[in-house]
């Protein structure tokens, strides 16, 4: 992992305020808060209880778009995808292990997917080829998406040694991630800070206003 694009600050501090909560802090060298990265935390010490998440993972087909455009989910979890569109989508993924190619129809809302495997998901549809996706899936059940402050809590973490991840698919980096080993034995604050700002999201917009339906 090459850190040298990475400025991060932690600060370790016991409060009340975040009781048995490690709270991560994610901005950028403009001391912005950054919205939507992919914060997880894998435990080094692999005897501890992995519970796997039931609940599936919700992708919508909206506006001819992925909604939303970046989400996270424990390996071995469901996607169920749920068109919302007027039109069918031809959704495909040719990530590794977790390849996956269907058509879903207007309205539809069965057609699912189990990830088996850890890593990068991207997603695309065959007809409307300005949609893209990504899905995260971690081996691990500790992760979470900043939000519109740029923090992710963690409740009831485990003491021990842990691998911290930040991920998002516009990071520019090797793999679009940062990883750092960290331990955790009490309440702490880690702030995060990244030299830039992320890359543009794609537009998912379409640059003409015809759709190719032949054979759907």
């Amino acid at each position: 992992m090459i850190n040298k694009f990475f400025l991060i600050n932690f600060l370790f501090f016991n409060t009340q305020a975040f009781a048995n909560n490690i709270t991560i802090k994610v901005m950028d060298s403009k001391q912005s808060k950054v919205e939507g990265v992919i914060v997880y935390l894998t435990p080094e010490n692999n005897t501890l209880n992995h519970a796997l998440t039931k609940h599936p993972l919700i992708i919508f087909q909206k506006n001819k778009k992925f909604t939303p455009y970046i989400a996270v989910l424990q390996k071995g979890q469901e996607i169920n995808f749920k068109n919302q569109d007027d039109v069918t989508h031809h959704i495909y993924s040719a990530s590794g292990e977790n390849r996956f190619d269907f058509k879903i129809k207007a309205g539809e809302q069965n057609k699912s997917t189990v990830i088996t495997t850890s890593g990068e998901v991207a997603m695309g549809c065959n007809i409307h080829d300005w949609m893209s996706g990504y899905v995260l899936a971690v081996d691990t059940p500790y992760f979470d998406q900043t939000n519109s402050q740029g923090l992710s809590i963690f409740k009831h973490i485990p003491p021990g040694s842990y691998k911290l991840t930040i991920w998002h698919p516009q990071l520019e980096t090797q793999k679009n991630e940062f990883t750092k080993k960290v331990e955790i034995h009490n309440n702490y604050h880690f702030k995060v800070i990244l030299p830039k700002p992320l890359l543009p999201i794609p537009a998912q917009q379409n640059q003409d206003e015809f759709d190719f339906l032949e054979g759907y």
